[in-house]
């Protein structure tokens, strides 16, 4: 039995259509998760920093009540800080491009 070229024509158009709705469904999937991923990540960031930087006054001031310089309070506060840093520029391609790079794939092939 062989199919007329014309039914066959519009099958495969009709599948070459399902298929770029299945690509534009899944893409659109995709990227709601990763931005909606972005934005709360963005506001636990916000959140935490203020209260880091709460911690960090509170600190300053209890500190500068027990050794008498608030001046050397603070710097004692921004050295722990600069060292935080430092720790975390010195592991920051396994703490942060590899979590990323594994998040993506998890959210554009499928596996979340």
């Amino acid at each position: 039995m062989e199919i007329p070229k014309e039914r066959l024509d519009s099958e495969i158009r009709k599948y070459l259509e399902l298929r770029m709705d299945d690509l534009k469904l899944r893409t659109i999937d995709g990227l709601s998760v990763c931005v909606s991923r972005v934005l709360s990540l963005m506001v636990i960031l916000m959140l935490g920093a203020i209260v880091l930087v709460s911690f960090a006054f509170g600190t300053v001031l209890l500190l500068g009540d027990i050794i008498g310089s608030w001046s050397v309070a603070a710097f004692t506060v921004g050295g722990v800080f600069l060292l935080a840093l430092v720790v975390l520029l010195i592991i920051r391609k396994k703490l942060f491009t590899d979590i990323f790079v594994k998040l993506f794939i998890g959210i554009f092939y499928g596996n979340e």
